[in-house]
């Protein structure tokens, strides 16, 4: 991360960061709709663990993944990684 960003941020009150932190997850979101594509194998990531899975459709700010354990779930983009 940028030195110069970090700092900014330091000086920003609850509510700035706040914001900081909605506009991230948009920008996750966001990229998330360019990475992930129907058939990219991908990480849905917890509190505690990564489960392997297989993206089956994006939607707007979701997305449908099969996971390997069995299952298809509405995962957000946020909680997704590349595998």
């Amino acid at each position: 991360m940028n030195k110069t960003l970090m700092k900014e941020m330091k000086k920003l009150d609850n509510r700035g960061l706040n914001e900081v932190m909605d506009f991230a997850r948009e920008l996750m979101v966001m990229n998330g709709k360019l990475e992930f594509t129907p058939g990219t194998k991908v990480y849905v990531v917890q509190k505690t663990k990564k489960t392997l899975g297989t993206v089956r459709k994006v939607l707007q700010k979701n997305a449908v993944v099969d996971l390997d354990t069995g299952g298809a779930y509405r995962v957000p983009m946020s909680m997704l990684e590349a595998a």
